[in-house]
């Protein structure tokens, strides 16, 4: 009869405990948590209304480093996944006939540096002896003028007698040589010597011997030209500045025997390795140029007009960054490729779609990122 009152009491109490104030707060977070999952849930489904989603996977821009002829692999300088800058040596390649050509100029320049030195050696001595004779030749007829100028300068003047006046004396002078009187209306003197000329005369030989000096001075002036060449000199300098010529070119070319880097960015994988044979233009490793991304986007094939070039599209990174894009071409020889969310049977094709407005985040190559368009 007692377990009846108890009972009774009991299960007035349970009604009591879930009206009581700690059950309140509890039943508030529930519906917090329920109406913020609704507006998640609505938000969502309204952007889902607003905008189409698409796959897109980040990508470099690829340099392709070539050989610049027939060669073989020397050295690698760089290893995969390095970050090299412009100008970086990345392979050494090796052409042996090559090697050997430039070997065989650098022995040909040494010969013909040796021949010159020889010429120019036979040069100097035969010009000191030719350039000898010619002063020599040069101060005798610088005398003759001097001795010239003398006379002329000593020659003695026509005298006039008077005219009735008759000489009958000897030579005053004998030394002089022998003398005649000439006779006429006026009786005019005239020496004549039979070792000595008139001042015409004896003006000409001033100016002849004024011009065999100029002569003299002109062919002293040419002759180092003239036995230059005559003995060879200016031949071997012309085939030692052509040697010189080849080599410089032949090195200009030894240059392209090691690759550099055009750009800086991340070293790929090497399709050649050390010891390999390549050919001329052959790809040897690629560089990926992080400075210019772009996105690699798949787009349904039924829905590829949509995106024609120069269409802005909105972006979302890993990590909830945004940024925007602008489809930049639809490679012509692109192939369609099976999508891998795409329904069965339907192919997508591939966009290429570069930055517009703010950078892009840093972010591995290939990482997923979310593109979205307008409906």
């Amino acid at each position: 009869m007692q377990s009846e009152p108890v009972a009774a009491s009991e299960s007035n109490a349970a009604p009591q405990s879930l009206c009581s104030p700690t059950v309140r707060p509890y039943r508030l977070v529930v519906l917090s948590v329920l109406a913020l999952a609704a507006g998640i849930a609505t938000t969502a489904w309204l952007e889902h209304l607003r905008f189409e989603r698409f796959h897109g996977f980040l990508q470099a821009r690829l340099r392709t480093v070539t050989a610049t002829r027939e060669a073989q692999v020397s050295e690698i300088l760089v290893a995969p996944g390095q970050i090299v800058t412009a100008g970086q040596p990345l392979v050494r390649l090796k052409d042996t006939p090559f090697e050997q050509q430039v070997d065989a100029k650098v022995h040909e320049i040494e010969a013909l540096e040796i021949e010159l030195a020889q010429s120019q050696a036979r040069l100097e001595v035969e010009l000191e002896w030719r350039q000898k004779n010619i002063i020599e030749q040069i101060f005798d007829a610088r005398m003759k003028r001097s001795q010239a100028l003398l006379r002329l300068s000593q020659t003695p003047l026509r005298l006039e007698i008077g005219r009735t006046s008759v000489w009958e004396t000897a030579p005053a002078v004998p030394a002089l040589g022998k003398m005649s009187l000439v006779f006429n209306d006026r009786s005019v003197v005239q020496q004549t010597q039979s070792d000595s000329a008139t001042p015409e005369s004896r003006e000409s030989e001033v100016d002849l011997c004024s011009q065999h000096i100029h002569e003299l001075e002109r062919i002293k002036r040419d002759l180092p030209e003239k036995i230059s060449r005559s003995m060879g000199v200016d031949l071997a300098r012309t085939r030692l500045a052509h040697a010189r010529t080849e080599l410089t070119r032949l090195e200009s070319q030894k240059r392209d025997l090691t690759l550099v880097a055009d750009a800086s960015g991340m070293v790929g994988v090497f399709h050649k390795e050390v010891g390999d044979h390549v050919a001329a233009h052959e790809p040897i490793v690629q560089l990926l140029d992080e400075e210019q991304p772009y996105l690699l986007l798949q787009i349904p094939s039924p829905r590829i007009a949509d995106f024609s070039p120069g269409t802005v599209v909105d972006l979302r990174f890993p990590g909830g960054k945004k940024g925007k894009g602008k489809v930049e071409e639809i490679p012509p020889q692109a192939s369609p490729i099976p999508g891998d969310n795409s329904p069965i049977g339907e192919t997508v094709i591939t966009a290429h779609v570069d930055p517009v407005g703010t950078l892009w985040p840093s972010l591995p190559f290939g990482s997923s990122v979310e593109v979205r368009r307008r409906r």
